[in-house]
Formats: C-alpha cells, sequence, structure tokens
C-alpha cells in the first residue's frame, strides 16, 4: 500500500473502534440490536440478504489476511455496494462516508469482526450505517481536488468547510469558510497533522479528518 494508506493505518485503528462502539451503543440505547435502512424492509426490520452478505465476520477476517485475493476483492465489493445504497435509501442523506476509502471501510470492519466473529458481515454493516450518520454529508457537495504533486485527495466542499470552521475553533486559521483549499488552509492542516502526531503532509486524508472532525 502507498503512503496515504499508511497514514490511514495510523489513525484508522482509533477511527475504527470509535465508530463502531458509537454504533454499538446507539442500538443499544434504542433497543434494536440490527436496524434496517430507513424503511428499506419488510416493516419489521427483516430482510432478505444476497450473496457475499451472508458472509460471517469470521470470514471477512480470513479473507483480508490476502487483501488481493478473489475473496477479498469480492467482500469489500458488498462492503461498498452496501454503503452505496445507504446512501440512496438514508433520509436526508448524499454520503454516509464522506472521507472514507476502501481502506478505511476494511480497517472498520477489520476491528469490529476481531472482537465479533460470529456476527454477519451485513449485520455489522448496519451497525457501521448507524455510526457514520453523524458525519454525513446530507446534500450535494462537489469533490474538490487538494494537495500537490506528492500527496494529493479529492474531498467534499462541505467537509472542507466543516475542516475550515474546526480549525478556526481551534486557533490554527483565519481565512475563510468557503470550502476551497487555500495555502493558509494547507498551513493550518499541516500544523494540525504535528499536533496530533499525523504524518504532515498539509493534505486533509481520511485519518486527518477524521481526527479533526469526529463528533
Amino acid at each position: 500500500f502507498d503512503e496515504g494508506l499508511r497514514v490511514l493505518s495510523k489513525g484508522g485503528r482509533i477511527m475504527a473502534g470509535a465508530i463502531m462502539k458509537g454504533a454499538l451503543c446507539l442500538a443499544v440505547a434504542t433497543g434494536i440490536a440490527l436496524p434496517g435502512l430507513a424503511r428499506a424492509d419488510n416493516g419489521d426490520g427483516q430482510f432478505a440478504v444476497e450473496g457475499s452478505g451472508r458472509a460471517t465476520c469470521q470470514q471477512f477476517s480470513a479473507a483480508r489476511k490476502d487483501q488481493q485475493s478473489a475473496d477479498y476483492r469480492t467482500l469489500i465489493g458488498f462492503v461498498e455496494g452496501y454503503l452505496t445504497a445507504a446512501n440512496r435509501y438514508e433520509p436526508e442523506t448524499f454520503d454516509l462516508s464522506p472521507w472514507h476509502n476502501e481502506a478505511g471501510f476494511g480497517l472498520i470492519l477489520e476491528k469490529h469482526c476481531a472482537d465479533h466473529p460470529e456476527e454477519s458481515l451485513v449485520g455489522s454493516l448496519q451497525k457501521l450505517v448507524i455510526g457514520l450518520r453523524p458525519i454525513r454529508v446530507a446534500q450535494f457537495s462537489k469533490l474538490v481536488e487538494v494537495g500537490d504533486g506528492t500527496n494529493r485527495a479529492l474531498v467534499y466542499e462541505a467537509i472542507l468547510k466543516r475542516a475550515q470552521a474546526a480549525l478556526k475553533r481551534r486557533g490554527l486559521y483565519r481565512g475563510a469558510e468557503d470550502g476551497s483549499f487555500s495555502p493558509a488552509l494547507r498551513d493550518a492542516v499541516k500544523q494540525f497533522q504535528k499536533q496530533q502526531g499525523l504524518t504532515a503532509t498539509g493534505v486533509p486524508d481520511p485519518a486527518t479528518l477524521w481526527t479533526l472532525l469526529n463528533p
């Protein structure tokens, strides 16, 4: 994996545990074990699970040992497909996972599945959907390319605005909250990354955004 994934791996395990812990706490608080998507079921939480969704966490963990294997590619493809469907059916949602990528999803599930090997993959994903709701992008937002020739990323304009506001609250940024990636924002991101022990590229990568914006 490239440097971007190594950066994600550094912050990703904290991110993974926090998301799933939040999801499980909410499930317990509401008395729901495996909540479905917004009415995307038969009315009582039951729905048919197709193909790879019937795999267990234990099977996901085994397949993840070789991330180029056909088994893992199939399972991670199901994960991305499930979350894409959630974007469609969750209310007031454009993107549930606005700064995560395949690597991030894999890390989140790796952590959760280590503690819940017998749980179904689809059950884990239902909990993940709940955990991601607080950070979702509710309305369409354009993607902005940020970075330089060495480190680049695509970030939603809405997320850049959140980052600008969060960095301003920390006294690291004084510019406009306009969703643009300016030299001032790059320097503020780099300062924040240094403070948090992250790789200081100045690019708002997934680990940086999670550390900065996690509610």
